[in-house]
């Protein structure tokens, strides 16, 4: 059942869960903008919405990013890691019966499943100041090898509702097997689109950067399958004092993405891993660099306190999720220093952030991991499965 909250929290830092070289952070209210037991759809059928609920199919459905555009409007993104009979992976929030639900975005036929022209599994995607949005699709439907043409990246323009760019990735760019595509950095200075490949679906991960020209519609895959992109060996995470994963522990790749506020660094984490790596974009959108320059240009930025889901950045700060301590971190760039931005008990797998209009900050959280073992509970839950909270960048 949605719930709506108007209320608002003041937060003040969190205890540690680790001894950890954060300060506390400032008083900053944090407000839940919506929350849901389970994923509500406005399919515009009644018989589809009826049949939705009395086949639980929204079990199958987990939240995992938002993001907003240069008027407000909110967007998620459900990727089908449960199965076809998810309505939508990419949906506009809209208000049905004074409550919100998730409206298939662009249209319900740009969300079919099966269609590799269509979106398929829509994990990471971003929106720029010009309210374009681009569209990561991870291809892969419940972990199945993609089909042809289903893994791309999808220019939309919000304002015109048209396409107006695509590229499909081919099998030098991403394995159809293996890959997971999973978030993109913008950097319209350049004309570049960066993406994180976690690489899940082999053993071992096959985890990588792709570099995405704009311009030329190409793109160029790196540091494939190597230290600097698959998962650390030997690391493992809890969550709330629980081990992540049940049966064995979650394994994950390059995940979280973002550039510096020059654009003249790329940053990125893999989840099953706590160290920021960063490398120079001008080498990245080089193709004629080989990948034996590339390796040797990565660099260690710093070892944090948690590991990281999602990302993001103003021209100042980056801003880090910090699934270990409920909490969003803050780095400045020119001084290095990280400090707990926001935090809350109830922040729990805090995924995406997004940049709003006014300074705001977005985060979406989703229990990941109980959603992944079986165990979310979707009638009663102590706490709202699935939450968009707000607060305010610096």
């Amino acid at each position: 059942m949605l719930q709506i909250r108007h209320s608002v929290y003041q937060v003040f830092a969190c205890l540690p869960l680790v001894v950890l070289p954060l300060q506390a952070q400032a008083d900053r209210k944090l407000e839940v903008v919506a929350e849901w037991d389970k994923v509500v759809y406005d399919l515009g059928d009644a018989t589809a919405e009826k049949e939705y609920i009395d086949k639980e199919t929204y079990k199958k459905v987990l939240m995992q990013g938002v993001k907003s555009d240069s008027q407000g409007n909110l967007y998620v993104s459900t990727a089908r890691w449960g199965g076809p009979e998810v309505p939508a992976t990419l949906s506009k929030l809209v208000k049905k019966n004074g409550k919100w639900a998730l409206q298939p975005y662009p249209s319900k036929d740009m969300n079919q499943a099966g269609n590799p022209k269509a979106l398929q599994a829509v994990l990471g995607f971003e929106i720029d100041k010009n309210d374009i949005m681009y569209i990561l699709d991870q291809g892969h439907i419940a972990g199945q090898p993609s089909a042809p043409g289903a893994e791309k990246i999808i220019l939309w323009d919000i304002k015109k509702n048209r396409e107006i760019q695509r590229y499909e990735f081919s099998d030098v760019d991403s394995d159809k097997k293996c890959s997971f595509l999973n978030d993109v950095a913008i950097d319209l200075d350049n004309n570049f689109v960066y993406i994180t490949d976690s690489g899940i679906f082999c053993d071992p991960l096959k985890g990588g950067l792709i570099a995405y020209d704009i311009k030329n519609n190409r793109a160029r895959r790196v540091l494939d399958a190597t230290v600097f992109t698959n998962d650390e060996v030997g690391f493992t995470f809890r969550i709330d004092n629980r081990p992540v994963l049940k049966k064995s522990p979650m394994r994950t790749g390059a995940d979280g993405i973002a550039l510096s506020g020059d654009r003249k660094t790329l940053y990125w984490t893999n989840l099953t891993g706590n160290r920021l790596y960063g490398i120079d974009t001008s080498l990245l959108r080089d193709f004629s660099a080989s990948e034996s320059k590339i390796r040797t240009a990565v660099r260690l930025i710093q070892n944090l306190p948690s590991n990281t889901d999602g990302m993001t950045s103003d021209r100042k700060n980056l801003y880090l999720t910090a699934l270990q301590l409920n909490c969003v971190m803050r780095r400045n760039e020119k001084t290095g220093e990280l400090v707990n931005h926001i935090c809350h008990p109830e922040m729990v797998w805090p995924d995406t952030l997004s940049i709003g209009p006014g300074g705001s900050l977005y985060i979406l959280s989703n229990h990941l991991h109980l959603w992944v073992d079986g165990d979310m509970n979707f009638n009663d839950p102590p706490v709202p499965n699935f939450r968009i909270w707000k607060t305010t960048i610096d």
